[in-house]
């Protein structure tokens, strides 16, 4: 009688085993779901690639000749879904730097954009600390002039307002930059021309 429990018991775990070395079924169908939504994802990256929602905005680089500093302006359309995301993005890569070794930006590589809002004619930027550090009164005006003349270039009658860790940026820099927010490319006129149109023959701005 033991004996033929054990035979039993013996069966029993060989056709356990068995049931455990098939694949479920509900795991293929799991496997299977996942696959698709990849493959959802993978068309969804491509028609973003392709013809997804985009901003066109343009950058403001530096470049120097005979002592005296020049703005190029370079052209980027950025897949962003709204004004505020793009300009996001184009501040990023003026953050990041030029690929060109002939242009420079005057903007800390460690600055972070904490956050982007627009309403109605008003840009809001706020910055890490880092976008204060480093740099003379020229460096520092220039920072100010990519970072305006970017972030408007879609609508160059926008209103500016700079902000460091959710504060107001009055003064910038060691010397004392004093801005007088909003910011806006008419107060600019005096000292800086509007950069050239054209990326080989960039205009010549005045140094402070």
């Amino acid at each position: 009688m033991s004996h033929y429990g054990g035979r039993t018991a013996e069966f029993r775990s060989i056709g356990s085993v068995g049931r455990r070395s098939r694949p479920r079924r509900g795991t293929a169908l799991q496997l299977g779901i996942l696959g698709f939504l990849a493959g959802l994802g993978l068309m969804g990256g491509a028609w973003w690639y392709s013809i997804g929602p985009q901003q066109t905005l343009s950058l403001y680089w530096l470049t120097t000749a005979d002592n005296a500093i020049y703005y190029v302006q370079q052209e980027r359309s950025v897949r962003a879904l709204d004004a505020q995301e793009g300009i996001r993005l184009a501040l990023q890569e003026l953050i990041a730097g030029p690929k060109d070794p002939q242009l420079s930006t005057a903007i800390p590589p460690e600055t972070r954009i904490l956050d982007v809002r627009i309403e109605g004619n008003d840009i809001f930027l706020n910055f890490s600390p880092e976008f204060t550090q480093g740099g003379g009164s020229t460096a520092m005006m220039s920072r100010i002039t990519q970072v305006l003349y970017t972030a408007t270039s879609q609508n160059p009658d926008a209103r500016l307002w700079i902000s460091v860790e959710g504060r107001a940026l009055q003064v910038l820099g060691g010397e004392g930059l004093i801005l007088d927010q909003p910011l806006t490319r008419a107060s600019f006129v005096p000292s800086f021309q509007l950069p050239a149109e054209s990326e080989t023959e960039p205009e010549k701005v005045s140094a402070s």
